[in-house]
């Protein structure tokens, strides 16, 4: 799925903004709570399976996934969240689910034409 690419693209390039340690160890540590909390919420809302609100269905995946990703952060893998690395997970993520989203609208919208 492309919202887990997304997810995996953020911890990515965190790495690299962050020179965090080497090897595949850092990046499962750092990656888990986004899939967890991001799928869990995907699920509650139906993101996936209900074609009605999809863009509401997104905001509140968004919202809920990344508040959960960051409660099992901070309280599993005692990791600190400044307010900064908030709002760039939360900027990030944003732009990368909407904007394939928004790309994947237009191609099909243009191949109906």
């Amino acid at each position: 799925m492309l919202d887990g690419v997304c997810l995996c693209a953020f911890v990515l390039l965190g790495r690299q903004s962050h020179d965090i340690g080497e090897g595949a160890s850092w990046f499962f540590i750092v990656v888990w709570p986004f899939i967890a909390g991001w799928f869990v919420a995907a699920v509650a809302t139906r993101l996936y399976t209900s074609r009605s609100r999809r863009w509401t269905r997104l905001a509140i995946t968004e919202v809920v996934g990344i508040a959960i990703a960051l409660v099992l952060r901070s309280t599993i893998t005692h990791r600190e969240s400044p307010l900064t690395f908030i709002i760039v997970a939360f900027g990030f993520i944003a732009l990368t689910t909407i904007g394939w989203r928004a790309v994947a609208f237009a191609l099909s919208r243009r191949a109906r034409r």
